[in-house]
């Protein structure tokens, strides 16, 4: 058990640098290791409880349709006892799963979701507190469980989950009573939880999703074209939202100026807005790939306030770009950051679109 709590721990607070790229549907087979656990012990076997030498495993082939919904088909096995001062009731069951997988967030490395299904299962009891029970049994369970999944790699993710069954039948505890309620829904049935942990392996993909691209153009160059970033901004930005610049997709450093589209700040602030975060995976990204490259984050605002409050608003708001690069494990010494406040436009400061373009970060290659 002790094992199992550091696979679990250790899943979950890895962090990740590369963003894999994520792809509309796929196919995918998981193998695991799981603790199984009988929840619904008959009250009438007094001094009963759960055992802890439990354990079990399962294999999955996952269909995902798009990227928020997952069928699985999944085959399980648990070995579960039931102990108390003299008896201990031994469970051997296999189960076969169809279950219905939502991910909440799917543009992020790390993505939770949520599993339910019904499935039939098969099961043998082993010295139960009623002999008759010993016997061979085929049922059905319903399932309802959350679950997270970590992409270390294109095709290759780590998963843990944690599900709660309710079976079709109060036999599964070695007791059959028909006056108890103890199901998950009120009813009368058994139940039992499996915490498993194991790996995903992503073997077919289709063409690759957009839905975390924000954005579709990025400008590379000495001199950034003000036409190309506009159309940007007009085409994916709503008016109220102050847009700034960053990375967007990862490409060859070939020049010495990269300006970037997507990057938000609150208003007045150095605090980067969510939408923000899918963009800056292409940066640590862009990085990852081109491991001799230094650069000079650079801040740069519009001609609203004063010249020294710009000054330092901008220099803040870069150095919050280079906190979260940092973060995600691009080496401090690549990094500088400077704040140019109002003095370098690229468009006119007397209009609103030109003010939008001039609020901007920009990657100044340094060495390469």
């Amino acid at each position: 058990m002790n094992g199992f709590k550091k696979v679990i721990i250790l899943f979950f607070f890895l962090t990740l640098n590369i963003f894999p790229q994520l792809a509309r549907d796929s196919w995918s087979l998981g193998f695991g290791v799981s603790y199984p656990r009988l929840m619904s012990i008959s009250s009438l076997q007094t001094g009963a409880w759960a055992g802890i030498g439990n354990y079990g495993g399962y294999l999955t082939l996952q269909r995902n349709f798009s990227e928020h919904v997952a069928l699985r088909l999944s085959g399980n096995y648990s070995y579960m006892i039931t102990e108390s001062i003299n008896r201990t009731q031994a469970i051997n069951l296999a189960a076969a799963d169809f279950d219905l997988l939502y991910y909440f967030v799917p543009c992020e490395v790390l993505t939770p979701y949520l599993a339910t299904g019904f499935g039939g299962i098969l099961f043998a009891n082993d010295n139960s507190l009623l002999t008759k029970l010993d016997v061979t049994y085929l049922e059905y369970q319903f399932n309802l469980g959350i679950g997270a999944e970590w992409r270390f790699s294109e095709n290759w993710s780590l998963r843990a989950e944690g599900i709660y069954h309710t079976s079709s039948t109060n036999k599964l505890d070695g007791y059959d009573n028909p006056g108890e309620d103890k199901g998950l829904f009120g009813g009368n049935s058994d139940t039992y939880i499996t915490l498993s942990a194991g790996v995903q392996f992503y073997f077919s993909k289709g063409e690759p999703s957009a839905l975390c691209d924000l954005y579709d153009g990025i400008t590379i160059n000495e001199c950034p074209s003000l036409d190309e970033i506009e159309e940007l901004i007009i085409k994916h930005t709503p008016k109220e939202i102050v847009k700034e610049v960053v990375v967007e997709k990862p490409v060859e450093v070939k020049k010495s100026q990269w300006v970037l589209v997507g990057v938000n700040f609150e208003f007045n602030k150095a605090r980067l807005t969510p939408e923000s975060y899918p963009i800056l995976f292409y940066a640590v990204q862009n990085l990852n790939e081109n491991p001799d490259t230094k650069v000079e984050i650079q801040g740069h605002t519009d001609n609203i306030g004063s010249e020294q409050y710009n000054m330092k608003l901008s220099e803040e708001r870069a150095q919050t770009v280079r906190d979260y690069l940092v973060a995600k494990g691009i080496d401090p010494s690549r990094l500088t950051v400077k704040g140019y406040g109002e003095s370098m436009p690229v468009a006119d400061n007397s209009t609103p679109e030109g003010r939008l373009l001039n609020r901007r970060i920009e990657f100044k290659v340094l060495e390469k």
